[in-house]
């Protein structure tokens, strides 16, 4: 049981150092789910009916979860916790859903399951899980970095910057205004803005939604490899040749950019 346990763990710091990699921008999110997989694939060589490299720690036998725990004492159980306001939060996460919600109060309420660590840093808040689903009340002009490898996000009512990189998993965002950049490698996109400051996509595989409000002014710019780009928008200046797509809603006065390699773009008026 003690060689399991040691496999496991070598296993474990090993998806660290990836994730570390990706968190540190040595590696993209397209790099990470290769090496990633090719882990995984090395697993399976060794050990017959090796759990899916997006397995839930949760589904390891008690001895291994006791085992890695050593490194985030006192932050198994499920738990709130509360927090002053912050100007950034940074999340890194290896698997497990995510749940962010802007709110008027001027505290940070989080709610939070299975391996997670939580450190305050000046006028920001890290947070790093391993396992369990986590879920975030703060104020909306909250800006966030989050970058995971497994697990899928929603995020409502936020006005500040947000930056994502995923791994996989599906992105929903709802009544969002500011500015958003992603870089995905798959997982569908969904996201709903009000107001837009910037917004930078790229996608290797995924199907991608833009809901805007009719009164939003932005130069857009779409292109896919494989896929279908749809706009609702009576665009200016309109360019459309094959899966390129280039024009003007109301005014230039934000950016727009999409890429995406295989997938849909769409591009709707919110409802």
């Amino acid at each position: 049981m003690t060689k399991k346990v040691n496999s496991w763990r070598c296993t474990l710091n090993e998806r660290l150092k990836i994730l570390k990699l990706l968190e540190d921008g040595k590696i993209n999110s397209d790099e990470a789910a290769r090496l990633l997989e090719a882990l995984s694939q090395s697993e399976t060589k060794h050990r017959k009916g090796q759990h899916r490299m997006w397995a839930s720690i949760e589904t390891i036998p008690e001895v291994i979860a006791t085992a890695i725990s050593t490194s985030f004492k006192h932050s198994v159980s499920k738990e709130s916790l509360q927090f002053p306001r912050k100007k950034k939060i940074e999340f890194k996460g290896i698997s497990g859903d995510l749940t962010i919600t802007g709110d008027t109060k001027d505290t940070i309420e989080i709610e939070k399951d299975g391996f997670t660590k939580i450190q305050e840093i000046d006028d920001a808040l890290g947070i790093k899980a391993i396992s369990g689903d986590i879920k975030i009340r703060t104020p909306r002009t909250t800006d966030f970095i989050i970058k995971g490898i497994s697990g899928d996000l929603e995020i409502t009512h936020l006005d500040g910057k947000i930056e994502i990189a995923s791994v996989s998993g599906s992105i929903i965002g709802k009544e969002l205004s500011g500015s958003f950049i992603g870089n995905f490698v798959s997982g569908d996109v969904d996201l709903d803005y009000q107001k837009v400051d910037n917004i930078k996509i790229k996608s290797k595989t995924s199907d991608i939604t833009l809901r805007l409000d009719k009164k939003v002014e932005a130069g857009i710019e779409a292109e896919t490899k494989d896929g279908e780009i749809t706009c609702e928008f009576e665009l200016k200046e309109e360019e459309k040749k094959g899966n390129w797509l280039k024009g003007v809603i109301n005014k230039p006065k934000a950016k727009i950019e999409i890429k995406n390699e295989h997938g849909d773009i769409s591009i709707k008026t919110r409802r």
